[in-house]
């Protein structure tokens, strides 16, 4: 019994002998296992760390971009309001210089009356014919012989009559109908030129705007309207100049101009015929 404690006892030294040799080996190759592991995943996080950089300069520059977006479309959104208020404000102004056009117009006719007033006061009246005075004395003593008088001269014959205003106002408006633009545009001038007091002086100035429409000269139209409305803001074709003045800025692609118009239009005319027609062309552009 007891020997074979004494070889359990032999086995347990050697054995604890065997095991403390051979631990330190084995703690030697995980120690290099870990460290090389620890290696390994300080490059990772190297390489994470560079990405990570990299990430964060690139956000950095698309913060800048983006702020620099937000301001410019903060300056734009700014000058797009100021843009509106101004179109908003030109047909305020556009009243205004309207209203001052109408009350010089007005105080110029007041000024013309005056003159024709005054220049009437002052013409001569015709003075009464002069009776001749029977001859006296010795000129009634011997009657003489008449002597014989030279034969009279034929009174000048007056220059045959032009075209009354009906007949020229006519044929201005058949070359018109007829497509004779050109003709017409010459008629209608120069019937508002001979008479210019005439009911039908702003009809005349309006169909030089209508031919010049025919034919797509918009800009000259536009200049025959606008006179149509500076000289005759209460005539019975102001509407109608309104309206086709904002025809002719759509024809040319100006729709803000011809919204503009339009808007007018309605204000100094809105139980017009042309009024409805301007809300309507009001509400195709800005559906549009």
């Amino acid at each position: 019994m007891k020997r074979e404690k004494k070889d359990l006892a032999s086995l347990a030294v050697v054995l604890f002998l065997f095991i403390g040799a051979t631990l330190p080996d084995q703690a030697q190759k995980v120690y290099e296992l870990i460290y090389e592991d620890v290696q390994v995943l300080k490059k990772q996080m190297l390489v994470f760390q560079e990405r990570l950089q990299t990430l964060a300069s690139e956000l950095q520059a698309i913060k800048t971009q983006i702020e620099s977006l937000q301001s410019w479309l903060k300056n734009y959104q700014q000058e797009r309001a100021a843009d509106e208020q101004r179109l908003k404000d030109i047909p305020v102004q556009y009243q205004i210089v309207s209203d001052r056009l109408e009350q010089l117009s007005s105080r110029l006719d007041k000024i013309a009356e005056d003159l024709l007033t005054i220049r009437s006061a002052t013409l001569p009246s015709p003075s009464a014919e002069t009776k001749a005075t029977p001859p006296t004395g010795a000129e009634t003593a011997k009657p003489t012989k008449p002597e014989a008088q030279p034969a009279k001269e034929a009174p000048p014959t007056a220059p045959p009559a032009g075209p009354s205003p009906q007949e020229l106002y006519n044929s201005a408006y058949n070359d018109y109908l007829k497509g004779n633009f050109d003709l017409a545009i010459e008629g209608f001038k120069l019937y508002r030129e001979q008479f210019s007091e005439s009911p039908l002086a702003d009809n005349a100035l309006y169909w030089v705007g209508e031919c010049y429409f025919s034919q797509k000269k918009f800009a000259e139209a536009i200049a025959a309207f606008n006179d149509v409305i500076l000289y005759y803001p209460k005539g019975d074709r102001a509407a109608a100049a309104y309206l086709k003045k904002g025809l002719c800025y759509i024809e040319m692609g100006q729709k803000e101009e011809a919204v503009a118009v339009f808007r007018l239009l309605i204000s100094k005319f809105p139980l017009e015929e042309e009024a409805r027609i301007a809300q309507q062309k009001i509400k195709e552009i800005t559906e549009k």
